[in-house]
């Protein structure tokens, strides 16, 4: 189980290479805050510019968390993107989840 994180333009082409998160998604907030509740591994979800400012402030907030020290790098990768890329119109940042497969 996992979630992959890309930036995309409008036409869905993608801005950077996609990188795989495998454990600090699991501590994103699932009951509060407007973006991070809906990144899991068994759903998508998309992020525009207007929204990058709130995903930014959320993903810091995850730093309180107690992350393990491989949490720590996933989050400190994710956090580089996000910032990079927040507010840049027609730039979307994007998870993408990946359950595991039941065969």
């Amino acid at each position: 189980m996992s979630v992959f994180v890309s930036v995309e333009d409008p036409e869905g082409e993608p801005l950077i290479a996609v990188f795989e998160v495998e454990r600090v998604f699991r501590k994103f907030p699932q009951d509060s805050g407007c973006c991070l509740r809906f990144v899991s591994d068994t759903v998508d979800a998309s992020f525009n510019a207007l929204q990058g400012p709130a995903l930014t402030a959320e993903l810091e907030s995850v730093l309180e968390a107690g992350l393990d020290e491989a949490e720590r790098r996933e989050l400190d990768r994710v956090l580089a993107v996000c910032k990079k890329h927040a507010g840049k119109k027609n730039e979307y940042v994007k998870f993408y989840g990946e359950a595991k497969s039941e065969e």
